[in-house]
């Protein structure tokens, strides 16, 4: 009886942290965190927004073709930075309101979720949006935005002996 107390205070306070968590005015990074705080001898942080979404994996192409149209994509000295997980499975059944029509039967189509990571900036998420909608097939694409942070490199760290530039084939 005590653990069950217990678990139901751990789901409400849980429940409530991640309620005001969702608040638009909550705060990204931990209380008294800075990004120089949590900057590093070769990399700092920036905040961007995380950028998921299914994609039929005939698709893949077209999507961050429109992607980097709209946004380039850019990760410091680098654009067209995405990040493709392998092919999976998503399943759905068509409702009666949608373009499919109603089905008794669950669909399944191979797919990967393609992410990637842009400036926080809204007029660059806008863009994003716009043209996932526009290219992707699905009458209701399966897109996640999260605001979160990312590393960038602050020198070219040049004689770490773990860059690629720097390793020496067998």
């Amino acid at each position: 009886m005590r653990l069950t107390h217990s678990l139901a205070a751990f789901a409400l306070a849980t429940m409530s942290a991640l309620a005001h968590s969702s608040d638009s005015n909550a705060s990204i990074s931990p209380p008294n965190t800075s990004t120089r705080q949590t900057a590093g001898k070769t990399y700092r942080l920036e905040r961007i927004y995380i950028v998921s979404v299914h994609v039929p994996s005939a698709s893949v192409d077209k999507i961050l073709q429109s992607l980097t149209a709209a946004v380039s994509l850019e990760y410091g000295k680098y654009d067209h930075v995405a990040f493709i997980d392998a092919e999976g499975s998503e399943q759905f059944r068509p409702l009666a309101n949608s373009k499919f029509g109603a089905s008794n039967s669950v669909e399944a189509d191979p797919s990967k979720v393609v992410t990637v990571s842009l400036v926080h900036d809204a007029k660059v998420l806008r863009k994003a949006l716009s043209a996932l909608h526009q290219a992707h097939p699905y009458e209701e694409p399966v897109i996640y935005v999260t605001e979160g942070w990312r590393t960038r490199s602050t020198n070219s760290d040049t004689s770490n002996p773990n860059r690629w530039w720097n390793t020496k084939p067998n």
